[in-house]
């Protein structure tokens, strides 16, 4: 790295999780990504997200792939019209439920918050449509019927995964509810992490957040409260987006309280 190259850096990645989210990114794949210049691969990053399937060893980047942020750059230090921001992970979604939540981290500072910021940034564009999708689903469906719907999305080549849970109740009923979904998911993944938030009906916004990160043990009370859980083929770009069917009220609740729908989340 060079002073040019990091002066380019700090200016286009404004924001820390996305500049460290980079920084983590680039380094993680070491030698395996191939360029004559460093702003190749940050070009690449910017239009594309810099993201490596585990079935290639190498990549290498021709220098072409640096024109659209070299004109971006010329138009902010001299004036040539034309895009000060190359199209990409910058301008792609913004505006949209993945934008939002990225922009809600970035704010709340909070160590848990920002592993998940970290991830996030990670993931591949279908995923992120997939959430996008996924978050609007939930938040028609709360507005609709009044009750508590949640996605979950489970990434292998990470042992981890994300819940996003949709309610507007009091803080200590959510909590406990989204924390529950979380560890349930966890243990039927024998996931090593898993990640949760939970956003409100009215605005796109994280309400609060959860991390669970302990060594996966099997227990016969999960076991028996897992059973019924659908299975997610994980996958690091192909996540699964698993809506709840309907159930009645008389029927055990879905959560894994072992409560009947009415005496538990219907409330």
């Amino acid at each position: 790295m060079n002073v040019f190259l990091l002066d380019v850096m700090t200016e286009l990645l404004q924001s820390p999780l996305y500049f460290l989210s980079y920084i983590n990114r680039r380094t993680s794949y070491g030698n395996k990504i191939h360029s004559t210049h460093e702003l190749t691969i940050l070009a690449y990053h910017l239009k594309k997200n810099l993201w490596m399937d585990d079935e290639y060893s190498m990549m290498y980047f021709e220098d072409d792939i640096g024109a659209g942020l070299d004109l971006a750059m010329l138009s902010r230090r001299d004036g040539v019209p034309g895009l000060d921001t190359p199209d990409g992970i910058l301008t792609l979604y913004k505006g949209s439920y993945f934008d939002n939540i990225i922009t809600d981290i970035n704010k709340l500072e909070h160590p848990t918050i920002v592993d998940l910021g970290f991830l996030l940034l990670s993931l591949s564009g279908e995923t992120i449509d997939s959430i996008n999708k996924g978050i609007n689903y939930i938040k028609k469906q709360t507005r609709e019927d009044g009750l508590n719907h949640d996605i979950t999305l489970a990434f292998g080549s990470m042992q981890s995964g994300l819940t996003i849970h949709c309610n507007n109740d009091n803080l200590s009923k959510s909590t406990a509810r989204l924390d529950n979904h979380c560890r349930q998911r966890k243990y039927k993944q024998k996931a090593k992490s898993w990640f949760g938030i939970c956003i409100g009906t009215l605005f796109p916004n994280i309400r609060f957040g959860t991390k669970l990160e302990y060594k996966w043990e099997q227990s016969a009370e999960l076991d028996n409260l897992v059973k019924y859980l659908p299975n997610y083929h994980a996958s690091n770009s192909k996540p699964n987006f698993i809506k709840h069917k309907k159930i009645k009220r008389n029927e055990k609740c879905l959560c894994g309280s072992g409560k009947k729908y009415k005496n538990c989340c219907l409330e």
